[in-house]
């Protein structure tokens, strides 16, 4: 990174800073002490008592320029040139406010920042419906800091912006010699502290945070750093112009000129890669699949940022197998480059298994303005569609030889992994027990099961080692990484190494992820290091999937497979601030809804999983989607806990809601067919009207009905377990919901009267007559024929699933060639 560029991000990220100390003041609009107002905001002066109290001096000049960015011209340093660079970023960065006006002695006292998702679909149009405010906390799992809290007092907030600020200036104090991982630990800091403080709250609802504000102004401004002094003068006169809307036609045609690259990335492959594999060592190396996964997506991500001599600043997000970056108009010309090497490097070690699609799209400065950024990211994702149908391209000669001429090798069983199928020269003999004479594993396959898949459940810090990409001929998932200039290590809670980074790769400095909250970070002696909170949802139980399906404690032996994302997210991203010019779309307000989702994905879910079993396998969990394996009596009230807690995140927000499939499997069933067969429960729930919707036991049903369906599977094992419920009840209700359900496919009116109402009436009233001893069991009773008998049995439907329900939890084992539990 030249040291232009680490000005630039860190003049950016500083720049606003003040904002936190002065909102805990008794009196916020008291000068710092020895400073005089000069015609700066009382925020800015507080940001250069900031910097100057708590910056480290090496970086303390260049961080300064940032805090004139109202007036670059009263910048005491001798060229104004950063301070005028962040004044631009600033301008573009807060498309969705207007220009901040001077504040006032009496202005109104700090606000809390207003929940996200307050400001899309239902909520953006009618805003009387809502207005949730975050707690003023620094960023850890527990709902008093991550939900929508009671508004806080004027003495509660400040006592809060004061604890905030104590915890930043110890961030920002941190003596990191090397700037770019000084750089990395500042804005790791900015998230952790300020990811709830409102950037501003004097025109608008302050619905994005003082970290989206800071990173997007830094990523801009390193964008903007190859300007000329003259060039970023004009354009930050075009944009005061713009925000009194009073632009010259001079000064539209400068902000239609392109100023920033957003460019997309998109590795594709990744279901196939994490679910072809055999059921054969499975459950040890599905989990270490689906992490490497990750960690190739972050090797993939800083690989294009070193190659484009850019900063973690310039990421808007990074998840799933998708990152995206702000980068200059150069980077252009370098990433048809990038994308060759990337490709080269995953041919080499995966073959035509992943491959890596690059998409960039220009925007102008009149495209960070309210609403206009939306389309600009659709452009972005049509470039990366482009991009995906003509892959390899840039290869160029080298494209014949790579991909298409046939392999020397071929049908050798001895060199064929019994894991993932594909025949590798480092194929050893596989030593598990189901194993077969002659199964063989390769080294990729290996490091899943040995490395990734076995310590991750036992890792509480991942570190990232970064340094010049490397060549590796062996292919263990670390060397893959290495080739990409990335070393890993895990560490225990006690920090404890559990496994090392490849040998070879000459480490310049680290990242340190903590998995899950942390007050006592671990130390590296050799290197200088970032602390970032990095949530993942690592639970993998120690054993087979066979093993983990006789976890079943309740009924059959079965697993429970569980799918869920978010309903239509990419229509979210691209009207859900609104369309067109009535859009209140920035790119803060879209990163700020990516950052909230994905804390509730790979934050909340975390500590959902956490508090419901230890017999829960993570496969995956982040973005906007999770894929989890269980003992099936698990799956059902985690998927409505999970739907449960998504809604109070979302302030009850009707247009956010996610939809959810559940199938039933057994532990050798194979992994891809468990993870097709849990999509389609999935897509099922999809193609439910209004989706917001679970598929569970072969239908799907909103969730306030499969709420509704919970409470009666309740009753119905209470009345079974608790009051010894006669054992026809359950095949009695089964067998009138089964003729309901022949009566309504003659595809005529469904029929009052009929063969069902008589029989149920008969034979329920039966059993409360032989209850009479027994009171307990005869209100369990009575509740059933109450609710079926007023309403002509119109839900005798329901009541069938909720009995084969506790059918399947009641059952002490079913034979392994019944059929699926999950059709019945």
């Amino acid at each position: 990174m030249e040291e232009k560029v680490f000005q630039a991000a860190l003049a950016g990220l500083l720049h606003d800073i003040g904002k936190l100390l002065q909102r805990g003041r008794d009196d916020p609009w008291k000068l710092p002490e020895g400073y005089e107002r000069e015609g700066q905001p009382v925020h800015a002066l507080w940001s250069g008592y900031f910097i100057e109290h708590n910056v480290p001096k090496k970086y303390r000049s260049a961080a300064l320029q940032g805090v004139y960015h109202h007036q670059p011209e009263k910048s005491p340093a001798s060229d104004p040139f950063f301070s005028t660079l962040v004044a631009v970023a600033d301008k573009l960065s807060a498309g969705e406010r207007a220009d901040e006006k001077q504040e006032e002695r009496g202005t109104q006292l700090p606000q809390q920042m207003v929940s996200i998702f307050d400001r899309v679909g239902a909520y953006r149009e009618n805003p009387h419906l809502a207005h949730h405010y975050l707690p003023l906390q620094s960023l850890q799992l527990d709902e008093t800091a991550l939900f929508p809290q009671p508004v806080m007092s004027a003495e509660q907030r400040r006592l809060a912006y004061e604890k905030l600020s104590q915890a930043m200036e110890a961030a920002a104090k941190e003596d990191i010699q090397d700037a770019e991982t000084y750089l990395e630990n500042l804005l790791a800091g900015l998230e952790q502290h300020t990811w709830c403080v409102p950037s501003a709250f004097y025109h608008a609802l302050p619905d994005v945070s003082l970290y989206d504000h800071s990173r997007m102004t830094a990523a801009l401004a390193v964008c903007l750093v190859e300007r000329s002094p003259a060039q970023l003068q004009a354009l930050l006169g075009a944009l005061r112009a713009s925000f009194s809307e009073k632009t010259s036609p001079e000064q539209k045609t400068l902000l239609d000129e392109p100023a920033a690259l957003l460019v997309g990335g998109d590795i594709s492959g990744i279901q196939k890669f994490i679910y072809t594999l055999s059921s054969k060592n499975a459950a040890k190396t599905l989990r270490g699949r689906s992490f490497y996964l990750q960690l190739l997506t972050e090797a993939v991500m800083r690989f294009v940022l070193r190659k484009l001599g850019l900063a973690q600043v310039n990421v808007i997000y990074s998840g799933g197998g998708h990152f995206y970056l702000l980068g200059p108009l150069s980077a252009a010309g370098q990433l048809p480059e990038i994308q060759r090497q990337v490709t080269q490097i995953l041919l080499k070690h995966h073959g035509a298994a992943l491959y890596l699609a690059i998409g960039a799209a220009e925007v102008p400065a009149s495209g960070f303005k309210l609403g206009h950024f939306p389309q600009y990211w659709e452009s972005m994702h049509a470039e990366l569609a482009r991009a995906k149908q003509q892959r390899y391209t840039e290869l160029g000669d080298q494209l014949y030889p790579l991909v298409f001429q046939p392999q020397t090798h071929g049908g050798n069983r001895e060199k064929t992994c019994a894991v993932c199928g594909e025949e590798k020269e480092d194929a050893q003999p596989l030593r598990v027990e189901e194993a077969e004479q002659g199964d063989r594993i390769c080294g990729l396959c290996e490091s899943f099961v040995t490395t990734l898949g076995k310590h991750l459940p036992q890792a509480s810090y991942v570190v990232l080692k970064h340094g010049q990409p490397e060549e590796h001929p062996v292919a263990s998932a670390q060397d893959v990484l290495a080739e990409f200039g990335l070393g890993l290590e895990m560490l225990d809670k006690n920090k404890k190494v559990l496994i090392s980074e490849a040998q070879s790769l000459k480490a310049e400095r680290a990242v340190v992820w903590a998995l899950g909250d942390v007050d006592n970070w671990p130390k590296m002696d050799d290197l200088p290091f970032a602390k970032t909170l990095r949530y993942m949802v690592n639970r993998v139980p120690p054993f087979t999937f066979d093993e983990l399906e006789k976890k079943s404690e309740q009924g059959i032996q079965r697993l429970g497979v569980l799918r869920m994302d978010v309903d239509d997210l990419g229509a979210l991203l691209k009207n859900g601030f609104g369309e067109q010019e009535k859009s209140i779309a920035t790119i803060a307000r879209l990163s700020s809804l990516s950052f909230q989702l994905s804390l509730f994905f790979e934050g909340w879910v975390k500590k959902i999983c956490e508090q419901t079993s230890a017999d829960i396998y993570a496969v995956y969990s982040g973005g906007d989607d999770l894929f989890l394996i269980a003992p099936w009596q698990i799956v059902p009230k985690l998927a409505a806990k999970i739907t449960s807690s998504f809604r109070t995140y979302t302030s009850e927000n009707p247009s956010l809601h996610i939809s959810g499939g559940m199938a039933f499997i057994h532990g050798k069933y194979p992994v891809y067919q468990a993870a097709e067969d849990a999509q389609d429960a999935l897509s099922k729930a999809k193609d439910r009207s209004g989706k917001n919707a679970f598929h569970f036991l072969g239908q799907t049903w909103s969730w306030d009905e499969f709420a509704e369906l919970d409470n009666k599977f309740t009753l119905l094992v209470r009345a079974d377990q608790d009051h010894q419920a006669p054992a026809s009840l359950l095949q009695v209700l089964q067998k009138l919901a089964i003729m309901d359900e022949e009566n309504q496919s003659l595809g005529v009116k469904r029929l009052l009267w009929g063969k069902w109402l008589w029989l149920g009436d008969y034979q329920l009233k039966r059993m409360i007559e032989m209850a009479k001893t027994n009171q307990k069991l005869a209100a369990d009773l009575e509740e059933i024929y109450a609710d079926l008998s007023p309403n002509y049995y119109a839900n005798i439907g329901m009541w069938g699933k909720a009995a084969r329900w506790a059918q399947l939890y009641l059952r002490k084992s079913i034979g392994s060639k019944s059929s699926d539990p999950s059709s019945r």
